[in-house]
Parts: C-alpha cells; structure tokens; sequence
C-alpha cells in the first residue's frame, strides 16, 4: 500500500481493513480458480463426453460443473460485499476528519464549497464499485498465460504476444488519458466553486443586470470542461472499443492457431476451445480496467486532494482543558495578514480589556474593525503578536472549549437550515430556558413568538425567512447563549430597526451586568454611552485606546479643524 499517498494511507490502512482485504484476495483466488471451471468443463466436453459418447460422465461433469458455477457467484457476491464494507469504513474514518478539515481549509484560506465531500463519495464509489475489483484480478493474468503454455507452447506463445499488446493498450489508453482526466476535473471544481459564490451573491448580480455576463464567465468554464470530458469519454471508448475488439480477435487467433495445431496432432480439440477460454479471462481484467479508467483516474486524483487536505489540516493536538474562561481580554503587538494576502491588515495593535467590560471599536472603512474581530474570535491567527483570554494565548485553547464560552455576530449574518430554536442552540441538545433566556437578553422572545411556529420557525431550504434585521436578532441570541464570557460584535446593528436597535442597547447593558466582556464593531457612535473603553484604528495602526469620552472629543476636535 505504500503507493497510498500518506495520510490516506495511514487512515485507510487499519488492521480491521488490511484483514477484510486479505479474505477478498482469498475470495479472490477461489474466483480466478473456479473460473477455470468452463474451460475445463469444455475440455472434458470435447476430449472425453464426445469421444466415449457416455451420458454418465455428462451428468456427472455437469452436476460438478454447476456447483462450480454456485460456488463462483456466491464468492463474487462475498467480494463485492466486502469491498461495499471497505468503502463504508473508509467513509466513517475520514468523514469526521474531512469535515473539520474542509471548516479549517475554510478559515484559513478562505475557499469554500464542498469539494472534499464529492471527492469522498468518488473515492468510495470506485472502492464498492467493479472497477477496483478488476484490478486485483490483473495479477492473475500470468497464471492463466502459463497455463495455456502448459497446454501448448505455441498457444503459450500466441496468448502472451497478445496480452502484451493489450497491456501496452492499456498503458497507452492511461498515458493519453490521464492528463485531460485532470484538466476536466480542474475545470469544473473552478466552475463549480464559481457557481457557488454567485449563488451566495444572487440578489446583487439580478438587481445589477450581472446575469448575462456572470453566465459568460460560467459557461467559459464549464463548456470547455463538457467539451474536454466528451474528448475523454471519447478517448476511452475508442480504446475500450478497441480493446474488445483486439480480445476477439485474439481469442479467434488462438482458436485459429489450436485448430492448426489439431490438425497437426499437437492437441486436442478440447484444448484448443479451452485455451481460447482460458486467454479471454486472462486478458479481461485488463479490458475492464480500460473501460473503468476515467472512474479509476478520478479516484486517484480524489484521494491526492484528499490527502493534501488533510496533510494540511488532518492532525490537530489536543489542548489540555483549561477553566471556564472570565473574559479577560489581552492583545499584544498583534499584527495580522488576511488568508492568500502578503500585506498585513493591523500592525502593532495592543490594548487590555478586565472582565465586564465594553469596548467600542471605530474607524473608517478597510482600517482593520473585522480584521480584528476575526482576531479576537480565532478565526484569523496573527502573522506577529498574541491574543490572550484570561492569561492563555489563543492557541492554548481548545477551540471547541472556547468556542462555548464565545459569542460572535459577524458583520455578514447569514442563519443555517433549521429552526429558530436551532439557530439559537448553535445546533446543540435543545435547552428550552437557555434559548429563551438568550432570546431574552437579546429582547427578540417577543418577535420570535410572533413568527409562524414561534421558536420552531424553520429557516432556510424547504422552510421561511427572516428579514435582515430579524436574522441579526436571531444571531444576537446565538451569541449570548450558554452565558458566554466574551461576545464580539461586528456591525450588530447594521440592519435593526429603531426598535432593533433599542433591543441591541438593552442586550448590552444586561450582558455587562451579568459581567461579560464585550467588543462592538460599530460606525455608531451612540453605543459609545454603554463603554468603558474606545478604540480606534486607522490604517490597520491602533490611534486611540481609552475612555469613550476622549475619543468623542478628538473626534469633535477633529472634525471641527
């Protein structure tokens, strides 16, 4: 298995798969072995049924015959069922990992989609399917030629010339095709990934008139990756087709050559339609493979992007479990580059928040605000400089353990499919008094009662839709529940109504009441009344920390030159 690239290997090659591989290569050798069974059969047919013209011996062969016959199917359903088990033990021991994987790779490189997931599925597609199967068959070939060499070297001959020549097809059929197999699958994951981003943008692109153009650009791609992938269907089939073609031909040689040699009294009639036999088994796992090449060279290419995911984010430590934090907030000399972005977004930011308190962050657009919020939560990890909560480094946190004890409305709201219960309970064991206590403090129980269903609205595909400003209402609950230590708020108010908006004031006076640390992204300069701190940043550089009312008069200052 070392041709396994290494992480997949060290995850698919468990000792309970390497045992369920050994009894399919037992299976294995059984099946090429009793599918000797026809030639034989028909060796004893011509040499010995026709010649002693006994009803007997044909009974007798046929009864054994057909038992054979039982016993290959019966052994064929086995083998298929236990590659079906590899496939689904293959699929629970990277599922888990892949998904944390894709959610990281999300984070720090900023793609989205679900690539990896379609990648998977392909890889254990090709795993259950007959393809794979067929390629464990290929090492049988040269037992099948050395048979027919023992029946006749001149038939030996005429059949291992053959299998060179549809080997040498084989190898060609995978050299030519390979490449474009490649280029296909780059195509339309770029197609793919592009279709998934206008989608998340469909309101901007049909009020703007974008359609037309955003289709050009999407049909560059994905009508060049059809036309590629037809050549390559087309490819395959020329070879496959050929294949067949030269398998037929060569079992006929081989009947050619035995009757040759029949007539000469070399052998038997019975050896002549058995080599025959014998050389199409030999030669058809290669046939097959050529016909399955696309699928197998997929396969292969999905397990290479599996493996480079997961060499990337497949291992994590685990972090020792440390005390519920209290929010205390610390940011030293942090300096932080955006994911694929070479020039850094905040230089040099420092500043300390004591549990309870409220910061208010401010300044222009692009000076760093989000940048910063992404810092804060973990999202981002600082190119310089640390980010401490209650006197650990981000890092030394379990992100799970701390995810729990953070609350984060990020500037784009965006609700998953569920319900507003759901929604709430961040996807957790349904808590009935903690949602409604969130909700509560983020005075939207009222609103929610008033939606169809109350908190068992459903969001999203096949369910409804909250306005903006109720969907960032919905997102202040999820941030306040589980009585966190630390909420973040990026641009909390940006859709509220005057209604909302007062709602947003009351949350922030009852979570710093309950002593949580809050930071709060904002162009609103009224929510400075509810700080103890301010901060400003301008050109990713830290301008202003202190108290809220010096900031308001250096801005009022500022403003008046």
């Amino acid at each position: 298995m070392s041709f396994l690239p290494v992480m997949i290997r060290e995850r698919m090659i468990t000792p309970s798969i390497k045992r369920t591989l050994i009894l399919v290569m037992v299976a294995g050798f059984a099946v090429n072995v009793l599918l000797l069974t026809s030639p034989l059969y028909m060796l004893q047919m011509y040499d010995r049924v026709l010649t002693s013209r006994s009803i007997a011996t044909l009974a007798a062969l046929s009864v054994i015959a057909l038992f054979l016959f039982i016993g290959y199917g019966f052994l064929e359903v086995i083998r298929s069922r236990l590659m079906i088990d590899i496939s689904t033990e293959i699929d629970e021991r990277l599922n888990e990992v892949l998904f944390d994987s894709v959610f990281r790779e999300a984070l720090v490189f900023q793609k989205t989609g679900a690539q990896s997931v379609r990648d998977l599925e392909t890889l254990r597609s090709v795993i259950a399917g007959h393809a794979l199967i067929s390629l464990f068959d290929l090492p049988w070939a040269p037992f099948f030629i050395a048979l027919i060499f023992v029946m006749h070297p001149i038939l030996g001959g005429v059949a291992f010339a053959g299998a060179g020549v549809t080997l040498f097809l084989a190898i060609l059929s995978e050299r030519m095709t390979r490449p474009k197999v490649a280029d296909t699958s780059k195509l339309q994951i770029r197609a793919s990934r592009f279709i998934d981003s206008c989608l998340r943008n469909v309101d901007a692109i049909h009020s703007m008139g974008m359609t037309p153009a955003i289709r050009a650009r999407w049909l560059n791609d994905y009508s060049h990756s059809v036309r590629l992938g037809a050549e390559t269907a087309e490819q395959i089939t020329s070879f496959s087709g050929s294949g067949k073609a030269l398998r037929i031909i060569l079992q006929s040689t081989i009947l050619g050559t035995g009757a040759w040699l029949v007539l000469q009294g070399g052998v038997t009639p019975g050896v002549m339609v058995a080599a025959s036999i014998i050389f199409g088994r030999a030669i058809g796992p290669l046939e097959h493979s050529i016909a399955a090449s696309k699928g197998l060279l997929s396969a292969k290419l999905a397990m290479q992007r599996l493996d480079s995911l997961l060499v990337k984010h497949g291992t994590v430590n685990e972090q020792m479990q440390l005390p519920a934090p209290k929010g205390e907030l610390q940011v030293e000399g942090l300096y932080l580059i955006p994911p694929g972005s070479q020039k850094p977004v905040l230089q040099n930011v420092s500043f300390q928040l004591h549990q309870g308190e409220v910061l208010v962050v401010v300044g222009s657009s692009a000076s760093g605000k989000s940048s910063l919020a992404k810092a804060l939560v973990g999202l981002w990890t600082p190119a310089r400089g640390i980010v401490r909560i209650d006197g650990a480094s981000l890092h030394q946190w379990d992100p799970i353990q701390l995810g729990n004890h953070i609350g984060f409305v990020p500037q784009d709201v965006e609700l998953l499919e569920g319900t507003v219960k759901e929604n709430i309970s961040r996807f957790k064991d349904i808590d009935a008094d903690s949602i409604v206590e969130a909700a509560n403090y983020a005075s939207c129980h009222q609103m929610i009662l008033g939606l169809p269903n109350g908190y068992d609205f459903k969001l999203g595909e096949g369910g409804g839709s909250l306005s903006a400003g109720q969907s960032q209402r919905v997102a202040l609950a999820r941030s306040f529940y589980g009585n966190p230590s630390l909420v973040v708020l990026d641009e909390p108010d940006a859709n509220l109504d005057l209604e909302g908006k007062s709602a947003l004031e009351r949350a922030i006076v009852s979570m710093k009441q309950k002593g949580v640390t809050i930071v709060i992204i904002t162009h609103n300069i009224r929510l400075m009344r509810y700080a103890d701190k301010a901060l400003m940043l301008s050109g990713g550089m830290l301008s202003f920390f202190g108290k809220p009312v010096e900031l308001l008069q250096k801005l009022k200052a500022g403003s008046a030159s």
